[in-house]
């Protein structure tokens, strides 16, 4: 399954296991567009506007010059209503006209967009590549932002409601900002309006189509949908289907995403007619392209693809970690990441960023106060109370890493720091005895890739020293400089950077980029136990 999208795109089963884990912390969601519509005889954006202005032969052929000239679609909706409202004729009273006009105006759109959709919408499911799979996902999402004026969608997901023989979330379909999500519920949120295919059932108010109307939502913003949906794009992951980024305003979140969560990524497939449509280096531009501008992760994949792809999100949990660990190059389903480095390097800060993964903290619980003093400062009965803390957290994280599910999981502290706060030689072997006595008596430490944070040590002093934390308690300049170099011999860590010269937003860009597109080089911790016994 996938073989083919995979040799294209090597990091595909670790997208797709980001994905699963978003899904399964209810923090996935689904932006729509027209490419899934056009698949059951919608028309585009384009063709759309050619059927409606087909209803006068010297709008056709106007239209036609205008686009030519390089007239954008929403401005050339703009024309073509225009049109529509000057042939329009007068009413009694003329209080009337205005809402007559409307009427007839989504009266025709509405003729346009389904002239060509097949019957019932089984008929429909029976012959769209991947609307069943599409229709099962969403109905396991909270939220389903939808900038397409069909319903057909709420449709499959309503005929399956009806039917009542499968689980799954209720619906509700709305045109304006949901304020809360409900639990057990589906919402379809019609971003530009929306109009049903089966005519009586009501229809949003306005239709955002023409220029003016695009105008005036964009006037509206900062308002209440434009907060809710930037915020939705901010604290969870997007996932959009039958999109071509050409709508303004979706650009205008992604890019805010990009800005205010750095570490956040969505995801869009980019649909192939073939898989041979685009060369590899034209999907290398788009990639690299939609990754710097938006944070945006792009997946090309053909009809039958998009199918596969949906059908693997839809499967238990268990499937779908068996399914993963036969897949691509990893083969894996779970991918663990320990942050080390000294006090005050940036740790915690870099795990606040990646909350858009699975994040542990770095103690459990609260820790005893003598943990706060620099380890050349306790005496023996200090370091006992430190002691029986670590070692009982050490145990509690290690089990919390080996049961994580499927997904990226950080943890704030590796679980071999300890060394690197030891006096001597014999210090450590009575650790490495503790350990395999304590904490992996039962269970070995468990893999991960180290991500090693450093800093210069004068830099350490300060940001100690901001936190209330003068010197001779929290550690002198070369304190911190062999910290630093203890922690780098213990892990010889692959993936090392300095927070001397760049910000959090930095860091956490880079870390999620690297979980996600580089290479997973996981450390055997017990084997670095075994060589400091």
């Amino acid at each position: 399954m996938l073989d083919a999208a995979i040799a294209r795109q090597p990091r595909l089963p670790r997208f797709l296991c980001h994905i699963f884990q978003r899904l399964t912390q209810h923090q996935l969601n689904l932006v729509t567009g027209a490419g899934i519509s056009m698949e059951a005889g919608v028309p585009g954006w384009t063709a759309l506007l050619e059927r409606l202005a087909a209803r006068e032969d010297d709008l056709k052929q106007d239209l036609g010059q205008h686009s030519a000239a390089g007239l954008h679609p929403e401005y050339l909706g703009q024309i073509i209503y225009h049109r529509f409202k000057n042939s329009s004729p007068s009413t009694e009273p003329e209080e009337l006209r205005a809402a007559v006009i409307e009427h007839g105006w989504g009266a025709a759109i509405h003729k346009a967009i389904y002239q060509d959709t097949l019957g019932d919408i089984e008929k429909i499911l029976e012959v769209h590549p991947y609307l069943v799979q599409l229709r099962d996902l969403s109905r396991k999402l909270p939220l389903v932002i939808n900038f397409n004026f069909d319903d057909l969608l709420a449709e499959a997901i309503g005929s399956q409601i009806k039917s009542e023989d499968s689980d799954g979330n209720s619906l509700t379909i709305t045109w304006n900002a949901p304020l809360v999500d409900r639990k057990g519920n589906t919402t379809i949120y019609h971003v530009n309006g929306i109009l049903p295919r089966i005519s009586l059932r009501k229809r949003s108010p306005q239709i955002i189509f023409t220029e003016d109307s695009f105008a005036a939502a964009r006037a509206r913003a900062p308002g209440l949908s434009a907060e809710y949906l930037f915020l939705r794009f901010v604290q969870n992951t997007m996932l959009l289907v039958g999109h071509s980024l050409a709508d303004s305003s979706l650009k205008n979140y992604l890019r805010m995403n990009r800005d205010k969560s750095p570490a956040n990524h969505h995801y869009m497939i980019h649909w192939l007619k073939n898989p041979s449509e685009l060369s590899s280096s034209r999907q290398r531009d788009i990639f690299e392209a939609n990754l710097e501008l938006y944070n945006l992760v792009t997946i090309f994949l053909t009809s039958t693809e998009i199918s596969q792809f949906l059908q693997i999100l839809n499967m238990g949990s268990r499937e779908f970690r068996d399914l993963l660990e036969s897949l691509g190059s990893d083969r894996r389903s779970r991918y663990h990441y320990y942050i080390v480095g000294p006090v005050a390097s940036g740790k915690s800060s870099l795990l606040e960023q990646l909350r858009c993964f699975q994040t542990h903290e770095e103690w459990t619980r609260p820790p005893p106060n003598e943990m706060y003093l620099a380890s050349t400062k306790i005496n023996d009965s200090q370091r006992e109370i430190v002691d029986k803390f670590v070692y009982s957290e050490l145990k509690e994280k290690n089990n919390r890493m080996h049961s994580a599910s499927a997904g990226f999981h950080f943890m704030d502290r590796a679980p071999l720091d300890l060394y690197a706060f030891s006096r001597d030689e014999s210090e450590n072997s009575e650790k490495s005895q503790n350990l395999r006595d304590i904490v992996i008596r039962d269970r070995s430490l468990k893999e991960g890739e180290i991500i090693f944070i450093e800093a210069s040590p004068q830099n350490l002093v300060k940001r100690n020293m901001a936190r209330g934390r003068a010197p001779e308690d929290a550690g002198t300049e070369e304190y911190f400089q062999n910290q630093t170099r203890i922690l780098n011999e213990i892990y010889t860590p692959n993936f090392r950077f300095s927070t001397d010269q760049c910000s959090s937003d930095d860091l956490a860009r880079r870390v999620a980029r690297h979980v996600l597109l580089g290479e997973y080089c996981p450390v055997d911790l017990d084997g670095i136990i075994a060589r400091y016994a």
